[in-house]
């Protein structure tokens, strides 16, 4: 009955708990905006809006998680967390409705979740350094 090791952080622990903070937030934000729609509070054309905000959210929290990890990860890590949560909730979506909507503008929301989400993990991590 010894001391605990504490186990360390790999890269591939910091990198999933990316994704799970990114793919949280969207559920969170989707529901939170069908749920204002739903009571009226919001009407239906504030719905792609709503949904670019809630992309960006996710991204920042998929940096953010990244960013304040113990263990030092690459810069990068936050972008791909985030484009992985980002991919977790399009093909979500996609089985339930039954159509994958492959556009330039998932190849923008991509993109824009890499940048966010790489800036918000290399604000944080350089951050944590000094």
């Amino acid at each position: 009955m010894g001391k605990r090791k504490k186990r360390s952080q790999g890269k591939g622990r910091i990198l999933l708990r990316g994704v799970l903070a990114g793919a949280a937030t969207i559920l969170l934000g989707v529901l939170l905006l069908a749920f204002f729609v739903y009571l009226g509070w919001l009407p239906e054309s504030t719905i792609s809006i709503g949904n670019t905000i809630i992309k960006i959210l996710a991204a920042l929290a998929s940096g953010i998680a990244i960013g304040l990890s113990k263990t030092r990860a690459p810069w990068y890590f936050g972008g791909i967390a985030a484009i992985l949560s980002l991919l977790i909730a399009t093909v979500g979506m996609a089985l339930y409705l039954g159509a994958f909507p492959i556009s330039l503008n998932l190849l923008a929301d991509l993109l824009m979740t890499f940048a966010i989400g790489s800036a918000a993990s290399a604000a944080l991590g350089r951050r944590s350094e000094a």
